[in-house]
């Protein structure tokens, strides 16, 4: 009440005006005033301070919830995140197990290859040596042949065996 008091003199002598407070009510209504404050208070306190209750109790449920949501999104990283490891792992021993693998069937397939070219030079050797006996066999044919044919030169077995011998050796 004083500092109302001293609010309205020091308004006043601010604006150069003469103020009695004698000539004024303000007194009456300061007190009016407190009293409506206070009535306004009773009445509404209540519902002021559930309200406020309910508001607090809304906040804290929220603030719960999200601090579960929160608590429920962290596990779900740290799972994600332990499955990735897991994945990473797995793949790395996939690869290992895939280079292991490649490099055993690269070693059977070398050996396959190496079995199949000497048996191909085998082949080919085997051959060689029929054809060119089959050659000095139709050589010797010819030779004989045109021998018997034309009796330009008349031999003994004993002539016709060593050239054989020469022909085939």
């Amino acid at each position: 009440m004083k500092y109302i008091l001293f609010l309205l003199f020091s308004v006043s002598f601010l604006f150069g005006a003469d103020v009695n407070i004698s000539d004024t009510d303000i007194v009456e209504r300061v007190i009016n005033f407190v009293i409506f404050v206070a009535i306004l208070w009773y009445l509404t306190a209540d519902k002021l301070r559930e309200l406020f209750a309910n508001r607090k109790e809304k906040i804290s449920k929220k603030l719960d919830e999200v601090q579960d949501k929160l608590k429920t999104a962290k596990k779900a990283k740290e799972q994600a995140l332990r499955r990735l490891e897991e994945a990473k792992e797995k793949a790395s021993d996939m690869v290992i197990t895939a280079k292991k693998e490649a490099y055993l069937v690269m070693q059977k397939i070398d050996g396959q290859f190496k079995i199949d070219i000497e048996n191909i030079i085998k082949n080919n050797d085997i051959l060689m040596d029929f054809e060119q006996k089959k050659m000095e066999r139709e050589v010797v044919e010819e030779v004989l042949s045109e021998l018997f044919k034309t009796k330009i030169a008349s031999f003994e077995t004993s002539d016709y065996i060593n050239i054989l011998n020469k022909k085939v050796a």
